[in-house]
This record gives structure tokens, C-alpha cells and sequence, in this order.
């Protein structure tokens, strides 16, 4: 295993799952998240990213991530973005490919794609798709996309899943030979594999950072053995970020709004819980203890879940999570729960302008059009 440190500077994502608000219509909370894109991109952050959520009553406002990038392509200029992630066993892989190629057009090359098989058994249940195929059907639709990306002819595609004839890509994608993938993986061997392809990863704080030491470990392993360039190397990891002028007003916050999110949560694990059978039963059983432990301040704070303070607390916080897990991208979710307005805002600018400068960053010039 791995015991290199990375090398790289550090880059900063902001990410939001659309998730609604009480007491906002759906116009209102789409309006509150285009201005989001537009703080975070005005404030300097590197990336921003989405995440598509199906039928779990309050996660509904970003059910298609070529809608959801549309709006972020048009309402910034200089960040990178993209789907974290589309749910592949669930969407058409031909259209996703000609998606990915207008967006990638559409923001002169700042587009970042996400993918994975799903991780909310319901969601895949409810399309018609027993998760028990999802990887299949993920392989698949992986190899024809980067099939469809890459080759300059008219070709035809007999797959177990999908099939197609006579397919012309109208277009190419304009970062070649295609956009920068990213596969978020909670698995050692997926992570090593991914590495192996130059692919980009990152994990979610809810499983702890000790599950997540072997499998960034097996990446950096895996990313080894690619030839892909070191600067384009990407370990990325997904937390709740609140930031107030004081730790007192930042853990009230937190403690609030973080129970709110984790209720969207459980939520879906019930509507999954419901439609398995008893081997994935057990699995979301062992889901709703964890969750359960999770509205413990004690538990998401000592975890890095949450990461709230002061700027000074939080720069500490996130220096010591970086030691922890040797990850350069600290993707932040601000907008948890039914969080006001302006105490997203607020975490924001004060995340921006007192706690980014503390850490190295990389070079503007580095995150211009076309730049991975």
C-alpha cells in the first residue's frame, strides 16, 4: 500500500445535492442554487459539483445531471464542474455520451464527469433495474461512452443492455479524448482499478475516514501503474462544511441543519429499505445505525462529517483531515438541510476568504478552459 504523500496543491470543490427547502418553492430553491454556483464561482472555488437523487421526497430538484450542469455551465466562468455523478445503470448511455459532449462545448472545456452504478437501491428498483445488475450495467455503459468519445466514424454497438446502430456523433468532445472521469468508490480493488485508468476518486465522510485510508491507498497504488501525469492525479472527499464568526455559532448551526440532512437520509434508506429483499434488508439495516450515530455532535465533529468552527478552526480542521487521509480535494457542501440563505452565504465568503489562503493552491492558469 501506498505511503506517499501527495504532492499536489490543494483544490477546492463546492457541491450541492439540489436537496429542497421548507418554505421555498422549487423555483425559489432552483434560484437560490444558481446563485450559489454563481458565489462560488466569484469566491474562487476550483470545481463544483452535483449529485443526481431520484423519488426521495425532498431530494428531487436534481434529477438529471445535463439539466443541473446546464445551469452551471451558463451561470459561471472560470470553475470547473460536473455531475458527482450520473447513475449509469439508470440513464441511456448514448444519450449521457452526447450530453457530456455539448456540455464540455458548451463551458469551452471546464467539464468534469462523474460516474458511478448507484448507491440508493430504490432509486435503481423503481427504473426497472435490480441492483444486483448495476455493475454490469455500469461496465457497459462506462465502455460505450468512452467508445462513442473517441471514435471520428459511424459505428454500431451490440451490448447486453443497450445496443445501437449506425451511431454518428455529431460532435467530439472538445478536451480530448475526452472530459476528466471521476469515480467515487467506497472499495479498495475498484479504487486500485480506477487508478490503473487515470481516473480521478473521492469518498464521502459519511462512511469515516478510516474506511477510506485502504481505499485512497489503493488508488495512489493504482494511479502508479497508469502513466498518467501526476498533476492530473485527483483524491477528492465530500463533507458538510459550516463556518460562522465564532465556534459556538458555527456548532449551533451545525447541530440544527446537519439533523435536517440526515433525515433526507434516512428517508431514502427506508424507501430502499422497503423494496428489498432480505439480503439487502441487512444492508440497510446496518444503514439507519449508522445514521442514527451520526446526529451525535460528537460523532460527526470528531470525524471530520461535519467540519465547523471559526475560519481559524476550520483551517485547522482541514489540515488535519488532509493529514489524515493525504486528499487535495476537499469537496464542501454549505447548503445542508433547511439552512438559511444567508448562513450559506456567510460560510461561503468566510470559507473563501479566510480559510482557502492558508492552504497551497494551484496556479490560476491551471483551471482555464481545457485544463484537467
Amino acid at each position: 500500500m501506498s505511503t506517499e504523500k501527495n504532492p499536489l496543491p490543494t483544490r477546492f470543490s463546492s457541491f450541492s445535492h439540489i436537496d429542497e427547502k421548507l418554505g421555498l418553492t422549487p423555483f425559489e430553491r432552483l434560484t437560490q442554487f444558481r446563485d450559489e454556483v454563481r458565489l462560488a464561482d466569484e469566491l474562487g472555488f476550483d470545481y463544483f459539483f452535483t449529485a443526481e437523487h431520484h423519488f426521495s421526497r425532498t431530494r428531487g430538484l436534481s434529477t438529471s445531471e445535463g439539466v443541473t450542469s446546464a445551469i452551471i455551465a451558463q451561470n459561471s466562468d472560470r470553475m470547473r464542474f460536473g455531475p458527482m455523478t450520473y447513475q449509469l445503470p439508470i440513464n441511456d448511455p448514448l444519450r449521457v455520451a452526447e450530453e457530456v459532449v455539448i456540455l464540455d462545448h458548451m463551458s469551452n472545456g471546464r467539464f468534469d464527469v462523474g460516474f458511478s452504478k448507484g448507491v440508493v437501491p430504490h432509486e435503481l428498483i423503481t427504473y426497472g433495474v435490480h441492483p444486483d445488475e448495476a455493475q454490469a450495467r455500469f461496465d457497459e455503459a462506462l465502455e460505450f461512452m468512452l467508445k462513442a468519445w473517441t471514435l471520428d466514424e459511424r459505428f454500431s454497438s451490440l451490448g447486453h443492455h443497450n445496443s445501437y446502430f449506425d451511431v454518428e456523433m455529431t460532435q467530439l468532445p472538445l478536451q480530448r479524448p475526452y472530459p476528466p472521469i471521476w469515480i467515487p468508490t467506497a472499495t479498495p480493488a475498484n479504487a486500485e482499478e480506477w487508478g490503473k485508468r487515470g481516473y480521478k476518486t473521492a469518498g464521502f465522510a459519511f462512511l469515516g475516514t478510516e474506511a477510506h485510508k485502504e481505499v485512497f491507498s489503493r488508488y495512489k497504488d493504482g494511479y502508479a501503474e497508469s502513466g498518467a501525469p501526476i498533476e492530473d492525479r485527483r483524491i477528492g472527499y465530500l463533507m458538510a462544511v459550516v463556518v460562522a464568526g465564532t465556534d459556538a455559532e458555527a456548532e449551533a448551526r451545525s447541530v440544527k441543519h446537519f439533523g435536517e440532512y440526515v433525515d433526507i437520509f434516512v428517508y431514502e434508506t427506508e424507501r430502499s429499505h422497503a423494496a428489498l429483499d432480505t439480503k439487502g434488508k441487512r444492508f440497510t439495516a446496518g444503514l439507519f445505525g449508522l445514521f442514527e450515530s451520526l446526529r451525535d455532535p460528537k460523532v460527526f465533529t470528531e470525524d471530520f462529517i461535519v467540519v465547523h468552527g471559526s475560519p481559524s478552526t476550520v483551517v485547522a480542521k482541514m489540515k488535519a483531515l488532509q493529514e489524515l487521509l493525504d486528499i487535495d480535494t476537499l469537496i464542501t457542501e454549505f447548503n445542508i438541510g433547511n439552512m438559511p440563505w444567508e448562513h450559506v452565504q456567510e460560510s461561503m465568503e468566510l470559507f473563501a476568504t479566510d480559510v482557502m489562503p492558508h492552504f497551497e493552491r494551484a496556479a490560476q492558469s491551471e483551471l482555464a478552459a481545457g485544463a484537467a
